[in-house]
């Protein structure tokens, strides 16, 4: 995770940004010297329709014996590298429902094939096109087919996590049952993570290209010589100079965003919520009101999935949090303004989690039983 350098930094948005992402997958992949984990421990290679295999880690209780679902990550921050020895609290009740917890690395990101896009881009009139709604489907189709469960898959994340779930609403797998997109980007222009209704983020953009598009295997934190990096953006003179400068080339979406200032075709066909109209199987998607991330992503998809929504699949859950705050171990404030001693991650945080879990177990027993 990012240490902060400096107050104008992203570093302490990011470092929030990625807390929420990673924290779980850093506990997944811890171990200690004793115990039992109680998970069993696989790594596999699934294979996409374009031929690309994908790094994909299974973890399947132990005891649970009886045929359950599959929960599904789709991630590019890392996978865990061994079973845990106690399941974390972000996901107990979950655990306690019974599923089988499958992470994937998204092409290009650590020991999986291809290249890392860094894109929402979606054809879905194109059958021979490869991006995160087809990996999606073909990642479900792959494990449905080899791992044992009862057939049914749920997928969940916050922030990358939450884009790579909320994209399978495009057009999902017949296994796929539940989605729980949290805090998801969708118009990376308007107003999630790198503008703000056509503002660029300046140190944001940057330093987040850099740290997913220079090393597949590793997330990457630009060093900058100095400590106060406001006045090392401010130094560094007009924005083509960052790339001239320092990343010759080797970051292409930073380049795609200096190339495309303006709301173009470009980043028309990034926002990939422009072609959803339905809410085809049950979401549930999560806000904060003061992320500073993804303000748009979570309300827009919400808004997008009611335009067809005859089955009631549409909810949303909103509190007073940061970016993925409602999975931090405490939520008492927003930076130095406290809350007057109210942990809304034990209150509001409980709710969306909770909602999150009955849903999914709902939803994964009904069609078991129905079907």
């Amino acid at each position: 995770m990012l240490t902060p350098r400096a107050p104008h930094s992203i570093s302490h948005s990011v470092s929030h940004f990625l807390i929420s992402l990673t924290a779980t997958l850093v506990l997944l992949g811890a171990s200690v010297a004793w115990g039992e984990s109680p998970f069993q421990y696989q790594e596999v290679m699934v294979p996409m329709r374009d031929g690309i295999r994908l790094q994909t880690v299974i973890l399947t209780p132990i005891r649970k014996k009886q045929p359950i679902p599959i929960l599904l990550q789709r991630t590019p921050y890392g996978v865990p590298e061994k079973a845990p020895e106690t399941i974390p609290p972000s996901f107990q009740e979950l655990s306690d429902d019974g599923y089988i917890f499958v992470f994937q690395n998204l092409r290009g990101r650590f020991k999986s094939e291809g290249v890392f896009a860094l894109s929402s881009q979606v054809d879905l009139n194109n059958s021979k096109a490869v991006n995160e709604t087809t990996d999606a489907y073909d990642t479900i189709d792959w494990l449905v087919k080899n791992v044992p469960s009862n057939g049914k898959v749920g997928i969940f994340g916050v922030s990358y996590l939450g884009l790579t779930a909320a994209m399978t609403l495009l057009k999902p797998h017949p296994a796929l049952k539940a989605v729980s997109e949290q805090a998801s980007p969708v118009d990376q222009w308007m107003n999630d993570d790198m503008h703000r209704f056509g503002a660029l983020r300046l140190s944001y953009g940057f330093e987040y290209a850099v740290m997913e598009q220079t090393d597949k295997n590793k997330n990457t934190h630009f060093e900058f010589a100095v400590y106060d990096t406001y006045q090392w953006y401010l130094d560094a003179g007009p924005i083509k100079t960052l790339d001239n400068d320092y990343l010759h080339g080797s970051v292409p979406y930073w380049n795609s965003m200096v190339s495309h200032p303006d709301y173009d075709d470009f980043w028309k066909g990034e926002a990939w919520v422009r072609q959803l109209h339905s809410a085809p199987v049950p979401n549930l998607n999560v806000a904060g009101f003061w992320d500073q991330e993804d303000p748009w992503g979570p309300w827009q998809i919400f808004q997008h999935s009611a335009e067809s929504d005859p089955n009631h699949n549409n909810y949303l859950v909103a509190g007073p949090w940061l970016h993925g705050q409602w999975q931090s171990p405490k939520a008492e404030s927003i930076g130095s303004y406290g809350y007057g001693g109210h942990d809304t991650r034990e209150n509001s945080g409980t709710i969306s989690r909770r909602l999150s879990s009955a849903i999914f177990f709902m939803v994964m027993e009904t069609a078991s039983l129905g079907e």
